[in-house]
């Protein structure tokens, strides 16, 4: 085992014979900064949530865009960004010696034409980004094959709204980390379960209101459970399609949560070590977060269906990969991002069906270019290794792309969301900042207000019931509650809260996601006993948290 100091924090973070071995198997050298901070690294380059109107610079047709129009790239839509008008090899460079492999870089970046949005194979969606096979979304980040969602991340899910991080689910409002659900409603942590409404961590439930920790159970309100009937008579007193009635659900169930037994990860069906939360179907995991039918991979988070793979993060379907972000099918890529069946590379940005790459962006059908430019293999190899030596020397070998290189400022990406700094904080670090518009709900002088909607100091006060609601309500601009901001409702998104009887949300679509993210913890390992046995447990529930945390042995005897 190694100790360093992180090149960032200063703090000292440890490095393992098995992570030793992994990066001189894979010819990269030992990280100088640990794997908080090169996990923040990494996500300062993706742009998930912050969209912008513009032009294409290409076909001049009005977009939407992760970069606004006074970005310094060049951007072109999808249609044209994929098209065969444009060439990335026409942007080739040579190397300079005298100058930092990252500045080339940078430079290159600014030339190569970049895509509005990272959208493949969809339908209807143009508001979403980073998203694969969807189909009629709107301002969902990051999915794959689903179809009738709107804001959040659904992956394989359908007529989902408002939910952070759902797998196989169908109708489904504000859920966190949660699986295989139908008709659920305000759940965290639960799995393959019907008719939930504010409930955490329940598995092969249904019809469940206000509770926590069950396994296996029907018609329960706050863990007591009732006979069908009179579960429907407590349910009608309830008054769920009142939206002040949730909060008092709310506060039962808090309670509730301090009561029950905390399992010290979630997860199942893993073999061998496994540490971090959230995995599923996989074996020899360290130190990573949403992870499914992995294997032998250390510090990532949200991957499916890797095998060898350090420092990697949204991604699947990769093997051998070291420091990357985005897209997937790549084989022996290293400190690159956003590629598709891209295979022994280095530093690429944006390339898809390639090989042989190093320092390359936008390339399509490549192989053994370097800045773009084309070489033969007998030239690559030798420039390559030039290359590697020479950033050796310059103590870039082995690192990620810099903040300072990212194409998006720190507060527009996904790092700010897990790893929130002040505005003075970011500058200070050299990184930029990028000042938000705030818009505030307003109407120009005779107007006409929809018979629905009262005026007050806050802007316009949202009926409670949903039944009092009109298609009206789609053409007006409403007011978040929270910070002002504006937003809309869609018709789709009337639809399915009239079906569901669930009230108009007062919090813009921004607001909603935050709060969603605050119900998580960390993804951070911290050691504590188990409440039950005090046997040492790695768990993301810090000690100073007052949760009853039990080991994976006290849990199944508890609920079972």
């Amino acid at each position: 085992m190694m100790k360093k100091v992180c090149a960032v924090s200063k703090k000292e973070f440890e490095i393992t014979d098995a992570d030793l071995e992994f990066y001189e198997k894979m010819g990269v050298p030992v990280p100088t900064i640990c794997p908080e901070e090169r996990q923040r690294r990494r996500l300062a380059h993706r742009n998930e949530r912050k969209l912008y109107r513009r032009k294409c610079d290409l076909c001049g047709e009005k977009i939407i865009s992760i970069y606004p129009e006074n970005s310094p790239f060049s951007v072109f839509c999808q249609k044209c960004w994929w098209s065969d008008l444009w060439d990335a090899k026409s942007f080739g460079r040579d190397f300079d010696f005298s100058k930092p492999f990252f500045e080339q870089f940078a430079a290159l970046q600014k030339k190569v034409p970049q895509c509005s949005l990272c959208v493949l194979n969809s339908e209807n969606s143009e508001f979403c980004n980073y998203v694969g096979n969807v189909r009629n979304c709107y301002l969902v980040f990051g999915p794959v094959y689903s179809e009738d969602c709107l804001y959040g991340s659904p992956y394989y899910s359908k007529n989902c709204v408002d939910n952070l991080l759902l797998r196989k689910c169908e109708w489904c409002y504000e859920c966190v980390d949660c699986r295989k659900l139908y008709e659920c409603f305000h759940c965290q942590d639960c799995h393959s379960s019907n008719k939930l409404v504010h409930c955490f961590d329940l598995k092969n439930c249904h019809d469940c209101i206000g509770c926590a920790g069950l396994r296996n159970k029907s018609y329960c309100i706050f863990n007591v459970s009732y006979s069908r009937e009179d579960f429907e008579k407590m349910k009608k007193k309830l008054d769920l399609k009142n939206p002040n009635h949730h909060e008092k659900i709310r506060q039962e169930l808090a309670r509730l949560k301090l009561e029950v037994p905390h399992r010290f990860m979630q997860g199942f069906q893993n073999d061998r070590e496994i540490t971090g939360n959230y995995i599923f179907n996989s074996k020899n995991i360290d130190n990573s977060y949403f992870v499914d039918r992995c294997e032998d991979c250390s510090y990532c988070a949200q991957i499916v269906d890797l095998k060898n793979c350090f420092d990697n993060n949204f991604t699947e379907e990769n093997e051998g990969c070291v420091e990357y972000l985005g897209a997937y099918q790549n084989k022996f890529l290293h400190f690159s991002k956003f590629c598709n069946q891209v295979s022994e590379s280095f530093y690429a940005d944006s390339c898809f069906h390639s090989s042989n790459l190093f320092g390359c962006v936008g390339m399509r059908h490549a192989e053994f270019c370097i800045l773009n430019k084309k070489y033969s293999p007998e030239e690559f190899e030798k420039l390559r290794t030039k290359i590697v030596q020479k950033m050796r020397e310059t103590g870039e070998w082995g690192e990620f792309f810099p903040i300072e290189i990212s194409p998006f400022a720190y507060n527009e990406t996904v790092a700010q969301e897990y790893f929130p700094l002040e505005k003075s904080e970011v500058l200070a670090r050299g990184w930029r900042w990028r000042e938000q518009k705030k818009t505030q709900s307003s109407r120009k002088s005779g107007e006409k207000k929809s018979s629905f909607l009262k005026e007050d100091l806050g802007g316009f006060k949202i009926p409670d019931s949903i039944f009092d609601v009109d298609e009206k309500i789609c053409s007006e601009i409403l007011a978040c509650k929270t910070c002002g901001k504006n937003y809309k409702i869609q018709k789709s998104e009337l639809k399915f809260y009239k079906k569901m009887s669930l009230p108009i949300p007062q919090k813009c679509p921004d607001c909603r996601h935050f709060s969603r993210m605050k119900l998580r913890n960390p993804r951070k390992l911290f050691s504590r006993k188990c409440e039950s046995c005090d046997q040492k447990i790695c768990t993301t529930f810090s000690p100073d948290r007052p949760e009853k945390v039990f080991c994976e042995q006290c849990f199944v005897d508890a609920v079972n």
